[in-house]
């Protein structure tokens, strides 16, 4: 087998254009080496991964090495659902999608609509703003708020807390440490006064529902009920605000993709399905062997971490047609891997497509010729990727 390539995936020229990686390592390889293992770089052989029950989440097991052995974090990640495997996870999933209903995520609907058109009022007369602190953030934060039933005085304290939050995810979570325990000990609390007051006197939201579900005489316990909440107020937040970032980065690269989009908003689910696959916000979810495994003649001994990359999935030319262009009217494509596949599929992947779908189109109705109005600065060293800062210009 011929000597696969090395992408350095904790160098910054890395994170400012992955693609350009992956392309160039593809076209070499089916897979690469990099400092942590092996990363998959080709549809079939990412899907495979995500389905192969002889690899598992990495889960805990990243935290060792940043002197992660105990406390707040190594809890967490412990009962984190989707760090759960087999038939404990297999538990968890059947219980929350007794609650977590496409139902109830689609009544969310006009409240998305509602929500975007109050945040572009804040700006729209200035005819620039900072997307990210302006819209980006706030935007999913409410959504996620309203899901669960969190009153609107405490937003604010939810988004700084799943941005402290998001630092468990990154390359720097030994040094964070601190400041990541200190948000999950607050948002620990919180989540127990919440459980508290609905066990009490329940209310059409999904932390009612999820202390009233029930199958078979099982129910979810205190310390999975706290751990499902924050993963949910978490990953609610900032993988849909790094998402929304992408896509107005991309959508500024598109500008008559832009304004077709804001004339044909019948494009909404479409537009955000292109979004997803060509500048997808999760760089993929790090497996790891449970046995010795030997796949297309590479051997992965038991222990092995693999990253199955969504993103060079989502742009292998042999399942994508020119996969280096973005175009929201693109037919026939099979489903992007941004929500990864298998047991471990993302719960979460109808809010996400939901939220964008809403927010794309009101924003390029409003925010019209939408142009950059100075640097973005991406975020550095984290599964979960994107503009941290974009400043953007519009016609108001």
């Amino acid at each position: 087998m011929p000597e696969a390539p090395f992408i350095d995936t904790l160098a910054e020229a890395y994170d400012a254009d992955i693609h350009t990686a992956h392309r160039e390592a593809r076209e070499q390889s089916w897979y690469a080496h990099t400092p942590m293992g092996f990363v998959f770089l080709r549809y079939e052989d990412v899907l495979q991964v995500l389905r192969d029950r002889r690899f598992r989440e990495l889960g805990a097991d990243a935290l060792p090495p940043a002197g992660i052995v105990d406390g707040p974090i190594w809890d967490w990640f412990h009962q984190i659902m989707s760090n759960k495997e087999g038939e404990d996870h297999a538990r968890l999933r059947r219980l929350v999608s007794r609650a977590f209903t496409p139902r109830r995520v689609e009544s969310l609907r006009p409240m998305m609509r509602t929500t975007a058109h109050d945040l572009i009022d804040r700006f729209a007369p200035d005819g620039a703003c900072e997307f990210v602190s302006q819209f980006a953030a706030p935007y999913p934060v409410r959504v996620i708020s309203a899901l669960i039933g969190v009153p609107p005085e405490d937003f604010a304290r939810f988004h700084a807390w799943s941005r402290d939050l998001a630092l468990a995810f990154g390359s720097r979570i030994a040094e964070e440490r601190p400041r990541i325990e200190a948000a999950l000990e607050s948002l620990n609390a919180y989540v127990d006064g919440l459980l508290e007051l609905r066990a009490k006197a329940p209310q059409d939201d999904l932390i009612s529902a999820l202390l009233a579900v029930e199958e078979s005489g099982d129910r979810l316990s205190r310390e999975e009920l706290r751990a499902l909440v924050t993963v949910l107020i978490f990953g609610g937040q900032d993988t849909t605000q790094c998402q929304l970032a992408c896509a107005i980065s991309t959508f500024m690269d598109h500008p008559d993709q832009w304004g077709r989009l804001a004339a044909e908003p019948s494009l909404a689910a479409s537009a955000a399905e292109e979004v997803l696959r060509f500048e997808p916000a999760g760089s993929g979810s790090p497996r790891v062997a449970t046995e010795d495994i030997e796949y297309k003649g590479l051997r992965l001994p038991a222990g092995t971490i693999v990253l199955p990359s969504g993103p060079a999935a989502n742009r292998d030319p042999a399942m994508y047609p020119d996969p280096d262009r973005f175009d929201m009217t693109r037919e026939h494509a099979e489903p992007m891997l941004t929500f990864g596949g298998g047991a471990h599929y993302c719960l979460g992947a109808s809010l996400a497509r939901f939220e964008l779908q809403e927010a794309l189109v009101i924003l390029a109705q409003r925010l019209p010729k939408l142009a950059p109005d100075g640097e973005a600065r991406w975020r550095r060293g984290a599964l979960i990727r994107g503009p941290e800062t974009l400043p953007i210009r519009f016609e108001a």
